[in-house]
């Protein structure tokens, strides 16, 4: 009877390992993210490409964690990027690292996000030649210097078209005919970028302001929510 019962306890040991083994294994095929800025930048780093290196100081770019404005709600916070466009265009864009994936999978990554714009939605208007896009690259998004030019890693297409790392959400204008302060959203519907983490189960989500709008420009991000489906 003692024999019968020891070899019960040691396959009941082995099971639990088995068990406990497998779901430390499992990695779970959905990932969200969401950030709404109420604590801090939660992680999300601004940048600029797209522009001559003479003109620097004339962009006068920032990126920095400040409350909404007054028309929309004053007591909530987001994530304020702004500049001036010196050139033919410029290319704003906040990116943030995202840990953890298997970097033998494929993932989908789509986007849902609200932002803070004043931009009429008027024929022709500022806010129209505008776009705001979003995707994922396996590498960091970095400007890159070429005889006295910066352009920008992140395969993301001309101002208007999509590029093969990030497609266009829209454009920024705040979905009324005067230039009030409204919470508009974007997201990537069916336009969803697929990528493979780097070896050590890495990706860069990447969210921007493509545009040759020649003057200064400045979007509040309310919330970024980011979901990553394995394919």
């Amino acid at each position: 009877m003692k024999k019968y019962l020891t070899w019960a306890k040691l396959v009941l040991l082995i099971s639990l390992y088995g068990c406990s083994g497998e779901k430390r294994n499992d990695v779970n095929p959905v990932r969200t993210m969401t950030s709404e800025f109420e604590e801090d930048t939660e992680g999300w780093i601004g940048d600029y490409a797209l522009y001559n290196r003479i003109d620097t100081t004339k962009i006068a770019f920032l990126m920095e964690r400040d409350s909404l404005p007054a028309a929309i709600d004053s007591l909530k916070f987001s994530l304020r990027m702004e500049a001036t466009n010196s050139g033919d265009s410029i290319f704003l864009f906040i990116k943030k690292k995202i840990v953890g994936l298997n970097p033998e999978k494929t993932y989908n990554v789509s986007f849902d996000i609200n932002i803070g714009t004043d931009y009429p939605d008027l024929a022709k208007a500022t806010g129209t030649i505008i776009s705001l896009k979003a995707g994922a690259s396996s590498t960091e998004p970095v400007k890159i210097l070429n005889g006295g030019y910066y352009n920008v890693s992140i395969k993301k297409g001309l101002w208007n078209v999509d590029g093969s790392e990030m497609a266009i959400l829209g454009d920024i204008t705040n979905g009324i005919g005067r230039t009030t302060y409204q919470l508009v959203n974007r997201n990537s519907s069916s336009k969803n970028i697929s990528v493979k983490p780097d070896a050590n189960g890495v990706i860069w989500v990447c969210v921007g302001e493509d545009t040759r709008y020649d003057k200064k420009t400045v979007l509040y991000f309310d919330n970024i929510k980011v979901v990553l489906t394995e394919q």
